[in-house]
């Protein structure tokens, strides 16, 4: 008896294979992507293997900027190639906050996103939709 439920099981498991991440929640690391910041921060302390801020894109759909510090003001751009500002925000930030851009409606094209701070930060990275 014990053979003919193990043979079953294992006969069901062939003819139907699981299908591994198929849900759309999971979370697909490949539409992720970095966006390299370049430039200068606000003073020395820092200046280490971290910037104060990070960028990414996700599924040509959002930018997001991540603050790994308080910054009590901070501005962010994104410009187009002709070097029209297409979205700006200006605001506080706390530590770990993250501010998205919706860029659903962008059209095809290289972006870049610039972010300010009246202390002397100034960050740029380009990103593509």
């Amino acid at each position: 008896m014990k053979t003919n439920i193990i043979t079953f099981l294992l006969l069901l498991i062939a003819i139907n294979p699981m299908k591994a991440f198929e849900s759309s929640d999971v979370l697909r690391v490949e539409d992720k992507k970095d966006i390299n910041l370049d430039g200068k921060t606000e003073d020395d302390r820092n200046k280490s293997l971290t910037l104060p801020f990070g960028a990414y894109q996700e599924d040509n759909l959002e930018v997001c900027i991540i603050s790994y510090d308080d910054c009590p003001m901070v501005t962010l751009s994104i410009i187009d190639a002709y070097g029209n500002a297409i979205d700006t925000l200006s605001s506080a930030l706390t530590s770990l906050q993250v501010v998205t851009f919706d860029i659903s409606n962008y059209s095809n094209g290289t972006y870049t996103l610039v972010i300010t701070t009246p202390t002397g930060t100034y960050l740029t990275g380009m990103f593509e939709v």
